[in-house]
């Protein structure tokens, strides 16, 4: 007893050192609850993925080549030590032939597109920014060689995983951890769904258009758009930084706060002879398990009238959001093909006050949808804005979290462009 009042006595007398005492034993807990529930995650996962790898093939076939395209750098020079805690035990033991890229600079994953043969699949270790350039490239590749895209993965490792999140968004207390073992082992299981893409081209005659972008997630462009591209600047403030963006810019002109814009859209078509090209013939291991060519081929001779009609609207918003089906919740190509392939703009209110325009800014850093005063669902849009500056000032758009110049573009949906990999409980296994 004597020792127990004893202590209570240090702790009353010492009571500063008793705080940090007890914050540092309960952090150390929880790091080692963490670090214990990790461990058995990612044996649970590498059990999994070691039944693939006992699997016997015939002798006169090959293990399966994988490249992987990582960025080191991504999430704050994070991605790579990610990797290798929680993605590449995961590969390795399934018997699969990895073969880690590590990009060097900013566009080197387009330009390894290019130049890159004999793989099975490719698979995107990082954020938004790897994706767009692995998707550009690939695609590029794919329209002038005239052949098929392997299947292409996701290791959500950046600091924006629109598309990565939206395929494997994780849950329960290792949210992070159980989203890249997700990604890991779909890659393993060889699940596969189609994914469309956007392609967007600039139309102003008067400048050097370059080669096209192609994305798989959004097109963005307002005061929202700005604020978020701010956030790495109030980096001191935490995780609040998020949160502190929209208080400090509320109040600031230098944001893109009248958007206007005419724009020429078609409408959404299921298939037919004005829109769907002949199927490319080549064929590889996994088309026969890929019924779309044949049912191209029969769209080939549907006619539709409004396909080609185009629609003009002018638009003046806050809030500019293009987004495809690939993040919109709920839509799954696999079990819905009668279903035409979509592009969603959301255009938002004409103007915000600071009151709406913190609690929207919040609202949509915790997940959620910002309120929009309207939805044009199209297959092809044509955005001509009125004016680029303001008073000397350059806005942007953000398209797959990647900054470019406001400048007059054509994006085109490219329906099941590319298939990726995803959770075998999301469809059917293909191999």
């Amino acid at each position: 007893m004597s020792v127990i009042i004893k202590f209570l006595k240090g702790v009353r007398n010492h009571w500063k050192k008793s705080t940090l005492g007890a914050v540092c034993f309960v952090y150390g807990c929880n790091y080692a609850k963490n670090a214990y529930d990790t461990n058995l995650l990612m044996r649970e996962y590498c059990m999994k993925a070691l039944e693939y790898g006992k699997e016997p093939i015939s002798k006169d076939s090959k293990p399966r080549n994988i490249t992987i395209i990582l960025n080191p750098n991504a999430n704050k020079r994070k991605a790579h030590k990610r990797f290798q805690k929680h993605c590449a035990p995961i590969l390795y033991v399934a018997g699969i032939c990895v073969d880690v890229i590590q990009t060097e600079s900013e566009g080197h994953a387009k330009r390894l597109m290019e130049e890159l043969k004999n793989t099975d699949a490719i698979v995107v270790a990082g954020g938004d920014g790897t994706l767009s350039e692995v998707v550009s490239g690939l695609m590029r590749r794919l329209e002038d060689v005239q052949t098929d895209a392997v299947p292409l993965g996701i290791l959500p490792l950046g600091s924006h995983n629109t598309v990565g999140k939206t395929l494997f968004p994780g849950d329960g207390d290792l949210k992070d951890v159980k989203s890249l073992a997700d990604a890991s082992l779909a890659v393993v299981e060889a699940c596969t769904k189609p994914v469309d893409v956007m392609k967007i081209e600039v139309t102003d005659k008067t400048e050097n258009s370059g080669k096209p972008i192609y994305a798989v997630s959004c097109l963005e462009w307002g005061a929202f758009r700005d604020a978020e591209a701010r956030k790495d600047k109030y980096w001191y403030f935490g995780p609040l930084r998020s949160y502190i963006t929209y208080l400090v810019n509320g109040f600031k002109n230098d944001l893109n706060w009248d958007c206007k814009a005419t724009i020429n859209y078609t409408l959404p078509c299921k298939g037919c002879s004005n829109c769907q090209a002949k199927p490319n013939e080549n064929r590889r291991w996994y088309h026969r398990f890929m019924p779309y060519k044949e049912r191209v081929a029969e769209l080939t001779t549907v006619a539709n009238d409004e396909c080609q009609e185009i629609h003009e609207k002018e638009i003046s918003t806050v809030d500019f959001s293009l987004f495809t089906s690939n993040i919109v919740a709920n839509v799954d190509h696999a079990k819905s093909n009668d279903e035409p392939a979509k592009l969603s703009l959301t255009l938002g209110p004409k103007t915000v006050d600071y009151t709406n325009f913190v609690s929207q800014g919040w609202k949509s850093e915790k997940g959620f949808g910002r309120n929009y005063s309207e939805v044009i669902e199209a297959k092809q849009i044509e955005i001509i804005p009125k004016s680029n500056q303001q008073h000397g000032k350059e806005f942007w758009y953000s398209i797959d979290k990647e900054d470019y110049e406001v400048k007059p573009i054509k994006i085109t949906l490219m329906p099941r462009a590319l298939r990726m990999f995803c959770r075998k409980s999301d469809i059917e296994l293909v191999q």
